[in-house]
C-alpha cells in the first residue's frame, strides 16, 4: 500500500491537492482484521440477486473480446508529478509492482485474488497531516479481467458493509453505481469510529476502461458514510483520467 493510511482529513482548498474536506483532532488508528466478516473477494462473476453486484443503477459488464479502451500501464495519472503548493502536504509521489494493495480495503484487510493477473499496476499519492489522497492504476490481459474485479470490488462492499474493530469501534460503507462512468463505474464512502477515536472514513471513486481499472481516493475525518461532496470529488478524479486519455 502507498504511503500509510491516515484516518483524518485537514483543510485543504485546492481540488488537484486531494479529495478533501476539512478537519482536526486526533487521528483514529487504522482498522485492524474484523473478528466475523469475511475477508476475501471471490472472482467468479456473481449471480443474479448476487447483493455485491445491486446499486442504486444498472451495472455494465464486460465481454471477452471487447474492443477498445486499453490503458498503458505507465500512462500518467492525475497530479502525477506534481508539485504540493503547500507545505502542509507531500509532492505527489509515484510507486509501482504488481504486489501492491488496493486502496479500496473494506474488510480490512480485503484480499482479492484478481490481483494476480494484473499486468501493471502504480499508486500515486500524497500525505499531508491527517490526510491521504492517492490515485492508482490497474492493467489486465482483458476487459472481462478488469470487469471481475469490479464485481469483486462490489461484493467485498457488500460482504463487509458493516463490522467492527477488536477495539469495538464500527464501520459502515455505502455504495452508488455509477455505470457512465467509463465503461462501468462505482463510488464508495465509509466511516469508522468509537469511544476514544476520532471518527475518520475514506471517499473512493472506481472506473473500468477497457482491460483497465483507474482508482481515486482520499482518506480523513467523517462522522458520516455518505456519498458526499468529498465522493463527488473524487468522481470528479476520475473523470479527468477518462478525458485525459
Amino acid at each position: 500500500m502507498a504511503g500509510t493510511r491516515l484516518r483524518r482529513w485537514a483543510p485543504v482548498a485546492v481540488l488537484a491537492v486531494g479529495l478533501v474536506v476539512g478537519g482536526c483532532g486526533t487521528a483514529a488508528p487504522p482498522r485492524p482484521a474484523p473478528t466475523t466478516a469475511p475477508t476475501t473477494a471471490p472472482t467468479t462473476a456473481p449471480t443474479a440477486g448476487d447483493p455485491a453486484s445491486t446499486g442504486t443503477g444498472p451495472t455494465r459488464r464486460a465481454t471477452p473480446g471487447e474492443p477498445g479502451g486499453e490503458v498503458a500501464p505507465d500512462v500518467a495519472l492525475p497530479d502525477e508529478g506534481e508539485r504540493s503548493p503547500s507545505a502542509e502536504t507531500t509532492d505527489w509521489v509515484t510507486e509501482t509492482g504488481t504486489h501492491r494493495s488496493w486502496l479500496l480495503d473494506p474488510c480490512s484487510p480485503t484480499a482479492y485474488p484478481t490481483d494476480a493477473r494484473r499486468t501493471g499496476f502504480k499508486t500515486v499519492s500524497q500525505t499531508g497531516p491527517e490526510y491521504q489522497g492517492a490515485r492508482q492504476l490497474a492493467t489486465y490481459p482483458s476487459a472481462q479481467d478488469a470487469a471481475e474485479v469490479m464485481d469483486g470490488f462490489r461484493r467485498a462492499l457488500a460482504a463487509c458493509r458493516t463490522g467492527s474493530t477488536e477495539q469495538g469501534s464500527r464501520w459502515e460503507w455505502v455504495t452508488r453505481d455509477e455505470p457512465t462512468l467509463g465503461d462501468d463505474g462505482l463510488l464508495a464512502a465509509s466511516t469508522v469510529g468509537g469511544p476514544g477515536f476520532a471518527p475518520a472514513g475514506d471517499r473512493v471513486a472506481v472506473t473500468r476502461i477497457g482491460s483497465s481499472v483507474f482508482l481515486a481516493f482520499s482518506s480523513g475525518e467523517s462522522g458520516t458514510a455518505e456519498i458526499d461532496g468529498a465522493a463527488e470529488q473524487a468522481r470528479e478524479v476520475a473523470q479527468r483520467f477518462i478525458d485525459s486519455r
